[in-house]
């Protein structure tokens, strides 16, 4: 994969955080009011690694840094909700059924 793919399969990435974050906090409120319960240990562990990383003071690319600070956080929450799709679709689906 050449350098403008990567580049541009990243943008990809990040346009998805954009649409999914909603669908992601709506997820957790679901599990958290114990109306949805289709959350493996796998996925609520890759979510707390992932809010970890964001959060945590030591990253690959120091969020001081201004302009390109944010980036990694930016890379990791999009590659969590890349893997995260599967769940999503299926409580997209759980909510279709709810309305």
């Amino acid at each position: 994969m050449t350098i403008s793919a990567r580049f541009f399969e990243m943008l990809r990435m990040i346009g998805r955080l954009w649409s999914d974050l909603p669908l992601l906090v709506r997820l957790l409120k679901a599990w958290k009011n114990g109306s949805y319960r289709g959350l493996s240990v796998r996925t609520l562990a890759s979510m707390a690694a992932a809010l970890l990383y964001v959060l945590s003071p030591v990253d690959l690319v120091p969020d001081f840094i201004p302009g390109i600070g944010m980036i990694d956080d930016v890379v990791v929450l999009a590659l969590l909700l890349q893997s995260l799709a599967q769940d999503l679709a299926a409580f997209r689906a759980w909510e279709q059924t709810r309305r």
